[in-house]
C-alpha cells in the first residue's frame, strides 16, 4: 500500500492510494500515536489538535491539524508513521 504525505498550509496530509484495511490500520496509528506519543520517537502527534478522514473515490485522505501554538512536520509524522505500523504496511 501507498501513501504519501504533504504540508497543506499548516496543516499535514496523509493521502492513500486505497481505501482498505491497511489504510484503516494506518489511522488507527495516528490515533494511537497523538493518545500516547510517548511511545514514539520524533513526539510530533503531540502536537496534533484535531485529524478529519475523507474518502473521494477510491483514496482515503487525513488531514492532521496543529495545535495553534505548533508546527507539523512532514518529516516527523512520518516518523511516527513508520514507529507504529508494522513492516509490512510501511512504504
Amino acid at each position: 500500500m501507498k501513501y504519501h504525505i504533504e504540508k497543506q498550509g499548516d496543516e499535514v496530509v496523509i493521502s492513500f492510494d486505497q481505501q482498505d484495511e491497511q489504510a484503516q490500520v494506518m489511522i488507527e496509528a495516528i490515533g494511537r500515536c497523538r493518545q500516547s506519543a510517548w511511545a514514539c520517537p520524533s513526539g510530533e502527534c503531540m502536537k496534533i489538535a484535531d485529524m478529519e478522514t475523507r474518502a473521494d473515490g477510491g483514496t482515503l485522505a487525513v488531514r492532521l491539524k496543529p495545535r495553534s501554538d505548533l508546527a507539523l512536520s512532514v518529516v516527523s509524522i512520518g516518523e511516527c508513521l513508520k514507529y507504529q505500523l508494522p513492516k509490512e504496511i510501511q512504504t
